[in-house]
């Protein structure tokens, strides 16, 4: 893994991450929907849309649902309220609150990818009867994330109700941006979580790390400037949940047919 200084994007990297520097916390998800529909009346995009949002299959997120699968929404005064948990325990926390206030109910945890969920959420609200109470779908994120975030952003000379009002799920990344190799070539990297990018710093040599200066903005302001990209150059990194629910599928896809659970 290496810092993007000499390879030929660098130049759309640095025009990134200046744009995000500045408008960090410029837009929200709007309804807990990833909408990243930008300006581009007469002008031709070279990632679409639909393949920026498609980045967002490495991360998990964990739905409380009934035994069926449906989604359970918590009703509150204006909408339907389904919270999206980027951490696996602590949907499996609210789960456990659930059932110790209804033992009666049947209830799950569902991992679904963000992508998809951003489509399941505009087609349950299709679907809903009463149009007053739409459906709302926040990604919960960790509290360490979320302070980390707005001890960047108040760095930068953010106020707390900027902050407050502009930031949703932080996303993390350097500028210049670490880069990893992929079968398409050096694609720059974002992070879901701190934790996630301090660990890619440590692996670089002490030079190049000290002239890497964290930054973190809001998922659906990233999305977008990812689209006004010229190239596709940018990649999401898989977030921790996610390495696990592969490892836990691939000892499911090896387990010999008829085996015992």
């Amino acid at each position: 893994m290496t810092s993007r200084r000499d390879a030929s994007p660098l130049a759309a990297g640095r025009r990134l991450g200046r744009r995000l520097g500045r408008r960090a916390v410029s837009s929200l998800l709007t309804a807990g929907l990833l909408t990243a529909s930008v300006g581009t009346a007469g002008r031709a995009l070279a990632i679409p849309e639909a393949q920026a949002i498609k980045k967002l299959e490495v991360i998990p997120v964990f739905v409380l649902t009934d035994d069926k699968g449906v989604p359970l929404p918590i009703p509150a005064e204006k909408n339907l309220v389904l919270p999206l948990y980027l951490e696996s325990a602590r949907a499996n926390e609210q789960l456990a609150a659930l059932r110790k206030g209804n033992p009666a109910i049947k209830a799950t945890v569902v991992a679904v990818p963000l992508n998809v969920m951003n489509t399941k959420v505009a087609d349950l609200n299709k679907q809903l009867k009463d149009k007053s109470k739409p459906l709302v779908a926040p990604v919960i994120v960790s509290a360490k994330d979320r302070q980390q975030a707005e001890a960047l952003l108040k760095s930068q000379g953010l106020s707390d109700q900027q902050i407050k009002e502009g930031l949703n799920v932080p996303v993390f990344f350097t500028k210049p941006f670490i880069s990893i190799k992929t079968p398409d070539g050096p694609r720059g990297v974002f992070y879901l979580t701190y934790a996630d990018l301090q660990n890619s710093l440590a692996k670089l040599p002490s030079a190049d790390r000290d002239k890497l200066k964290p930054q973190v903005a809001d998922l659906t302001a990233v999305l977008r400037e990812i689209i006004k990209i010229d190239q596709d150059q940018y990649v999401i990194f898989p977030t921790p949940d996610y390495f696990r629910l592969v490892q836990q599928n691939q000892g499911k896809a090896d387990k010999p047919a008829g085996s015992a659970n």
